[in-house]
């Protein structure tokens, strides 16, 4: 062999063993380890879009991405509806019910949050700046598409003023006697405190009855426009999701759906048409089942608003919380952020609808509602005070357990340190406070069982009935059983009855523990069963402490089309009552 040709030999094998050594080095080195120095960014999102935030915030984690010279930040993502964020920071932030640290970056779904935080006050626990939008999504009047179709659509505009006539010309069977099994025509709608939702769809009515002149609020026509489209409210959900899962469980089950219309955001509704009622980002990898009776997006015709969703930095933020918190929204306001927004049915921050969302909604070949215009904080406050007296009152049993049980511990249970006070020495302070919390006009009656049950206090207006149920609830003695079952039964019983169709008609049912006495569950679910939300009594259920039957109460709710609450600790006591009588 020739010298050159040994040498090349020699020098491959060098090469092609330096390559391995190389290659092996480079499969067996260690991943590098993660930054523990980053700026914590506590972010807090409305509900409709917390676990896309969660997601995309994980997706920012991962992505290594500098700021300030080098600087990284590590975001924890939370949510919580827009009304009870805007509560807690202009109170200073105290979270006694879910824990959730103060946020530094806050993602109401409008900006209409903040202009109340301002009228409060309180505006200067926002940094001063831009309302920076991440996504937009109008409000819209959402309903079963064969509901919508019986009031002329597509061909005819639906509007507040079409929602208020149908029940003042005899609910669904003057739009034909085809549709007389369907009832009054009733609506699902957030509480406007609480949601975002709620609160579009309160001044979109407002605006409707005033003709967009926000001077005449208070006008006795006005009033009366409102109080009537409020009368058509099933109750009143904290999400719409809750009136979202009930319709898509019974989708395949029932011919007629439970419920006329909801105001809702359009994201929801493309979602829902898409096959994911509860608004997990998720599901949509998971093959859904879009719905047989899909819903349509209707703008009310009077005008409808664009929710901003904006992007606001608290003043709770430190000057590298601030400088990481600019970086996360420039990072959410990239393309590929911004088309997993889309891909969920938001419209881009400028209010442009994606491809396919206008063939999902069912707005494709029609007008482009107007937008109306943004009242002052102080107008929207005006609103939210008249509706007060507008909005549908209530007529309430309340039911309480007052079992042995009542005098245990609230949690009996825990290893470490039990609550040393009773479940009913914690429970009455909560309900006294809820008492005072209802409205004059609003109706309510007392119930308490243990063996058996025992009607307290009739049914009164809270104006006439506060004050010795406020005596009688101090001097509640528990003993005995838990006849759960027979109760419910009998209280549902009661309330049907008695059926007023001008209030909503609820019980609210609190127990500690299961049932002990006669009877079935399947007998309770058979007797609570409500066909239509017009004409049948919601049962709200409360699980108070650990040892409460949560799974019997979530179907008792379900199948009344109500909700069902849980308070597992002390510190969520007061936050259960309010969350169950805000549905009022």
């Amino acid at each position: 062999m020739r010298r050159s040709g040994w040498l090349s030999l020699v020098f491959g094998a060098l090469v092609g063993t330096l390559v391995i050594v190389l290659l092996a080095t480079t499969v067996s080195a260690p991943p590098a380890a993660p930054r523990t120095d980053c700026v914590r960014l506590v972010t807090s999102s409305s509900t409709e879009k917390g676990d896309l935030i969660a997601e995309l915030a994980a997706r920012y984690n991962d992505a290594g991405r500098t700021f300030d010279g080098g600087k990284c930040a590590k975001v924890d993502a939370y949510k919580k509806t827009s009304g009870a964020t805007l509560d807690l920071i202009a109170d200073g932030w105290n979270d006694v019910d879910e824990r959730q640290p103060e946020p530094q970056v806050w993602l109401p779904s409008s900006s209409l949050w903040l202009d109340l935080l301002k009228q409060r006050g309180k505006g200067d626990r926002i940094k001063a700046g831009p309302k920076t939008s991440l996504a937009t999504s109008p409000m819209v009047i959402a309903m079963p598409e064969p509901m919508a179709k019986a009031m002329g659509w597509p061909g005819k505009s639906i509007g507040w003023g079409d929602v208020l006539q149908v029940n003042r010309d005899g609910g669904w069977a003057s739009k034909g006697a085809e549709y007389a099994n369907w009832g009054n025509f009733t609506l699902g709608k957030d509480n406007p405190r609480r949601s975002t939702s709620g609160l579009a769809a309160t001044i979109a009515t407002y605006f409707a009855a005033t003709g967009g002149d926000y001077g005449k609020i208070g006008t006795a026509e006005t009033v009366q426009f409102v109080r009537g489209v409020e009368a058509s409210v099933a109750y009143y959900s904290d999400d719409s999701v809750a009136f979202l899962k009930t319709l898509y469980d019974e989708d395949r089950k029932k011919p007629t759906p439970y419920i006329s219309a909801m105001a809702m955001q359009e994201q929801m509704v493309y979602l829902y048409n898409r096959g994911v009622p509860t608004g997990d980002p998720a599901q949509l990898n998971a093959n859904p089942v879009p719905p047989l009776r899909p819903l349509v997006a209707v703008p009310p015709k009077e005008g409808t608003m664009l929710i901003d969703h904006p992007f606001l930095i608290t003043a709770s933020a430190s000057s590298e919380q601030q400088a990481a918190a600019e970086d996360f929204y420039a990072f959410l306001r990239e393309e590929g952020q911004q088309r997993r927004f889309r891909d969920l049915g938001f419209r881009d921050p400028e209010g442009r609808p994606g491809p396919d969302l206008a063939g999902v909604v069912g707005t494709q070949g029609t007008q482009e509602t107007p937008k109306i215009g943004v009242p002052t904080g102080e107008q929207i406050q005006k609103m939210l005070d008249g509706w007060e007296y507008t909005q549908r009152r209530g007529r309430i049993l309340l039911v309480l357990d007052l079992s042995g049980s009542m005098n245990e511990p609230f949690d009996k249970n825990r290893k470490d340190k039990p609550y040393s006070e009773s479940r009913i020495a914690l429970l009455k302070p909560a309900i006294r406070k809820q008492l005072e919390y209802l409205h004059p006009e609003d109706e309510v009656g007392l119930w308490t069982f243990s063996d058996g049950y025992e009607e307290k206090m009739p049914i009164g207006k809270v104006k006439n009935v506060r004050g010795p149920m406020l005596q009688l609830v101090e001097n509640l003695t528990p003993k005995g059983d838990t006849a759960l079952y027979q109760t419910v039964m009998a209280a549902n019983d009661k309330m049907r009855l008695e059926f007023d169709p001008n209030l909503i008609n609820a019980v609210v049912f609190l127990t500690d523990g299961e049932n002990t006495e006669a009877g079935t569950k399947e007998q309770v679910l058979q007797n609570v069963d409500a066909e239509r939300l017009d004409n049948s009594v919601r049962i709200f259920t409360m699980a108070y402490g650990a040892q409460a039957d949560s799974r019997v109460l979530d179907e008792i709710a379900q199948k009344s089309k109500a909700r069902s609450y849980q308070a597992v600790d002390p510190h969520g006591i007061d936050k259960m009552f309010v969350n169950v009588f805000s549905n009022f």
